[in-house]
């Protein structure tokens, strides 16, 4: 039987015999891995704050045409008059005129006037009954 060398600087020459030491490799493993999920949770919250910006400018911030349009034509029916129709619950058809808010304001405060006696308000003196 022959004889074999084990000794580690005949088998590997110029190689150091002895592994790293397992402290400083468990040190640069754990700062390493806490970099990692640092800059991955640091990545996602930028993610998230890109796309909760963007569907703000796009969406949310982007006014409506359709909204606008809405409120231009209810601006318009409290300036305007107009005559239309409606419908009651037996199905007989009503006209009906839309004045100027203005106008319907002037009305109303001219009505209250008018109607505003002394015998017919309460303590607090509002008008009791119309």
């Amino acid at each position: 039987m022959s004889e074999h060398n084990t000794d580690p600087e005949l088998l590997n020459p110029g190689l150091p015999e002895d592994d790293p030491e397992p402290g400083a490799t468990w040190f640069i493993s754990l700062i390493s891995l806490v970099l990692m999920v640092i800059t991955v949770l640091a990545s996602v919250a930028m993610y998230f704050g890109f796309v909760e910006g963007e569907v703000d400018r796009k969406i949310v911030d982007r006014p409506a045409v359709e909204l606008q349009e809405l409120r231009l034509t209810q601006q318009e029916q409290l300036t305007e008059y107009e005559q239309y129709e409606i419908e009651d619950a037996e199905g007989n058809k009503l006209k009906r005129i839309r004045i100027p808010i203005s106008k319907a304001m002037e009305s109303v405060i001219a009505g209250g006037r008018a109607s505003a006696d002394p015998a017919e308000s309460d303590d607090s003196g509002a008008i009791a009954s119309r």
